[in-house]
């Protein structure tokens, strides 16, 4: 969005609903700060793109405003009553013209559909000076044909008719590129000249859009996308908020996400020169920032950031919530706990709700693509238009199952040496385990069970002591989730290995469903959701 004087406003409204000032700013760290600043934000929406769900495209738009001037090709509906009577629906032909009865040609191309009327009821009263009346109406819009390119998912020539919105032959064109595609900056084409630019923000926040009357050959061009924040937390719409220029502020991107009367903080993570930064603001404070592109924002509504609770559970003694300075660390915490002697301090297992929330988010995305794909995928014969219908049916069951799956939000906290210095948030689980002397194995086996470790087991042993792959068991590959919340996918070819190092005591090893399915994308996004749930949720979720 170009900049606008909208801080003082932001400020002032904020202040009516209770934010209060006061500078406080702590410096955040995360396990991997390129992961952290350039993917915090991928599992938001692209702020906008719910409008591309097929609502405009199945909703042609016929009729007409005031200003809308009449066209080649338009009908009008014209009655004459009183001496003469007429009754008829006339299509204005390649000159412009009507032929009224008795009149003669009226030429109407030009005219506003407001002031049509009393332009016809005028040239019929020239003809007949009395006891004739006369009512024109625009019956139809002209058809045409546009062109939707640039960063739209499928490029082409559309039909439509000329009172068509720009949303109805962008969401023909199946809306604007996820990835790629502006949602401010959007250029109608006549002849080469640019005829209108279209921000779609101002149609999503004030409901203003161009009224165009498109014509055959008309252009309209999806630019390429512009820099974006990532904004969500206690906001009214979480999401990638686009913008014009090198950097924006969040006084202007808080105008189009809106934040909650209780928002009060801001956390901001962004790259500057190479370098993550990180801060935590008072939202007064915050509106002022100087954001970048890549930047991540979240929201908070927080009465007092003085301490944050965390519960810890498992082979520990002592109380199972501590209460911990805001901005302590995981290090700050371990320092406090006595582990118990059975404990197993390397496989420390860390639960975040906001870490959860965004698995959950990213399921259900995956999960909706998945539906879109089912249902939208078209027979080429009339046999496949049978396999088509059994798999949809399979793939609706495997997604009402799968939005049930529930993720655990877990942080693997294994192989990173700087795990201790990440900053713990409100609500955190740690989990600290038994140290363990089985492995389990589950999913697709004919006994789900759990034996005793013996390094030298194969997986191909512990299968076998399980009673065996099940009839719809994948056998190509499997996955061992670890004690510590790492994962392994071995192939087949190491199943009678012994893996010494890979696998160990506190595995489960998850056996998969082999997915069968005629459609060779479908077999692979049901595969990569499969494993998803497996390892967010550490369950083997049947197809």
């Amino acid at each position: 969005m170009a900049n606008k004087p909208i801080a003082n406003w932001i400020i002032a409204l904020l202040a009516a609903v209770g934010i209060c000032g006061g500078a406080q700013a702590l410096d955040t760290q995360q396990l991997d700060r390129k992961q952290k600043v350039m993917s915090g934000g991928e599992h938001l929406p692209v702020f906008g793109e719910s409008l591309f769900k097929g609502a405009f495209k199945d909703q042609p738009f016929r009729g007409f405003n005031g200003g809308y001037r009449v066209a080649v090709g338009d009908q009008i509906a014209l009655q004459l009553w009183g001496a003469y009577s007429f009754n008829a629906v006339l299509t204005v032909d390649a000159q412009g013209n009507i032929f009224v009865p008795e009149v003669g040609p009226v030429h109407v191309a030009g005219v506003e559909n407001g002031e049509l009327n009393t332009f016809v009821l005028r040239h019929v009263k020239r003809v007949f000076k009395s006891n004739v009346q006369a009512y024109a109406n625009l019956e139809a819009s002209q058809p045409v044909k546009v062109f939707v390119t640039g960063f739209v998912a499928k490029p082409g020539l559309y039909p439509g008719f000329s009172s068509d919105s720009v949303l109805y032959y962008l969401d023909s064109a199946g809306g604007i590129s996820r990835h790629s595609g502006s949602y401010i900056d959007i250029k109608v084409l006549r002849r080469g000249k640019e005829l209108q630019r279209i921000n779609l923000y101002q149609f999503l926040v004030e409901g203003q859009m161009p009224a165009l009357q498109l014509r055959n050959g008309d252009s309209i061009v999806v630019g390429p996308r512009q820099g974006f924040v990532s904004i969500d937390g206690a906001v009214q719409e979480s999401g990638q908020v686009e913008f014009v220029g090198p950097s924006t502020h969040l006084g202007e991107m808080l105008l189009v996400t809106k934040p909650d009367p209780q928002a009060n903080f801001a956390r901001i993570t962004q790259i500057i020169d190479n370098e993550q930064q990180a801060s935590y603001l008072p939202l007064t404070e915050a509106l002022r920032t100087t954001l970048h592109p890549g930047a991540h924002v979240e929201l908070v509504s927080e009465s007092d950031v003085a301490s944050i609770s965390v519960r810890v559970t498992g082979e520990v003694d002592g109380p199972a919530a501590h209460v911990l300075p805001y901005g302590a660390t995981l290090q700050d915490l371990l320092d406090k706990l006595r582990y118990r002697d059975n404990a197993d301090p390397f496989s420390l297992q860390l639960y975040r709700k906001s870490v959860a929330k965004k698995q959950k988010v990213a399921l259900d995305r995956s999960l909706d693509a998945l539906e879109m794909e089912a249902l939208t995928r078209q027979p080429t014969t009339t046999a496949d238009q049978a396999s088509i219908k059994d798999t949809a049916s399979m793939i609706q069951n495997f997604i009402a199952k799968a939005r049930s799956a529930q993720p655990r939000g877990q942080v693997v906290l294994a192989n990173n040496a700087d795990a201790g210095k990440m900053l713990l948030e409100d609500g955190d689980a740690l989990v600290v385990p038994l140290r363990a002397s089985t492995v389990s194995v589950v999913g697709e086996v004919v006994f789900p069970t759990s034996l005793v470790f013996n390094e030298r087991h194969t997986l191909e042993d512990y299968i076998e002591l399980a009673g065996g792959f099940s009839n719809n068991a994948n056998t190509d590959e499997l996955v061992v989730l670890h004690l510590d919340g790492t994962i392994s996918r071995i192939k087949s070819r190491k199943f009678n290995n012994r893996l010494k190092g890979v696998l160990r005591p506190g595995d489960e090893i998850m056996i998969m469903p082999e997915i069968r399915a005629s459609e060779l994308q479908v077999t692979k996004d049901v595969t990569e959701i499969l494993y998803r749930i497996a390892v967010g949720t550490a369950a083997v979720l049947s197809f």
